[in-house]
C-alpha cells in the first residue's frame, strides 16, 4: 500500500481536489492538498538553507521530485531517494534524473555510497523517519557515513513544544508519562477512502535534534529563525 504515492500520483495528472489525511492515534487530523509536493519554489523557511548547498547533494524523503528539481534546474547534481515507488515515479516523469526507491534506513552501498555527497538535505519534517528518537540518531548517523569530511546536513522540522492546542498538551503529556519524547508519534495515511497502517515518526525539537546530531558525527552550524513552529537548521560533518 502506498496511499503518499497514490495521492501523488493522482495530483501529477491533473486531479485536483483530493485530500491527503495524516491522522495521529489520539484521532488528531491533518488533511492537506499534495499539490504543495510540487511547489515550484522552496518554502519560507527553507530558502536560507540552501544558500548552503554545494553538490553532490542527497535530497532524502524526495517525494514528487520538489526540491531535487529546484536543485538540478540551477546546476547542481542531485540525488533523491524515497520508499514511495508511485512518489519515486512521478518524479522520474518530472524529470529527477537521479531518484532511488529504497529506505534510507536499509540502503546498501550500491544505493548509499559513503562518503558520496557534499549536501544531505532533510526536508518536511523527514527527521521523522526515524520513526523514535533511537531511530532518528541512526538516521543521522547513516546520513554522516553518505558524507563527505565538512560536508552539511540541512534539515527543517516542525517544533512541536510550541503548540498549545489541549490534545496536543495531553499528548506530550502522554508522552512524557511513558517516558518518552513528547515527538513521538503514531500516524497512519487516509485517501480516497483507503486507510494505511499505523507507522512510527518522531519531531524532535531543536534542542533534542542539536544533540542527536553532535551524538552522530554532526556539529552545529546555523539556525535559521523562521516563523512558528517551523525551524530549519544547518549541520556540518565533524572531521
Amino acid at each position: 500500500m502506498d496511499l503518499f504515492g497514490d495521492a501523488l500520483k493522482d495530483c501529477h495528472a491533473g486531479v485536483r481536489n483530493r485530500m491527503l489525511t495524516i491522522r495521529r492515534d489520539d484521532d488528531h487530523t491533518d488533511a492537506h492538498d499534495p499539490g504543495l509536493y510540487f511547489a515550484d519554489d522552496p518554502f519560507e523557511h527553507e530558502a536560507k538553507l540552501l544558500e548552503l548547498v554545494e553538490g553532490p547533494v542527497l535530497d532524502v524523503g524526495a517525494g514528487a521530485g520538489r526540491t531535487t528539481l529546484w536543485l538540478q534546474r540551477r546546476g547542481i547534481e542531485t540525488t533523491g531517494i524515497d520508499q514511495s515507488p508511485g512518489a519515486v515515479a512521478g518524479a522520474r516523469s518530472r524529470g529527477c534524473r537521479d531518484v532511488r526507491e529504497a529506505d534510507v534506513l536499509t540502503a546498501d552501498d550500491d544505493l548509499l555510497p559513503q562518503a558520496a555527497f557534499r549536501t544531505v538535505v532533510l526536508f518536511g519534517n523527514n527527521v521523522g523517519i526515524g520513526g523514535t528518537i533511537e531511530g532518528a540518531a541512526t538516521l543521522l548517523g547513516r546520513l554522516a557515513r553518505a558524507t563527505k569530511q565538512l560536508g552539511r546536513l540541512l534539515v527543517t522540522g516542525l517544533d512541536i513544544a510550541n503548540m498549545s492546542a489541549m490534545h496536543h498538551l495531553a499528548y506530550h503529556a502522554r508522552n512524557r508519562d511513558r517516558g518518552r519524547p513528547i515527538g513521538e508519534i503514531k500516524m497512519r495515511f487516509e485517501y480516497e477512502g483507503t486507510v494505511g497502517d499505523w507507522v512510527p515518526w518522531f519531531h524532535p525539537e531543536p534542542a533534542e535534534l542539536e544533540d542527536l546530531a553532535e551524538a552522530t558525527g554532526w556539529a552545529f552550524g546555523r539556525l535559521v529563525q523562521t516563523r512558528d513552529p517551523f525551524y530549519a537548521i544547518g549541520f556540518e560533518k565533524q572531521q
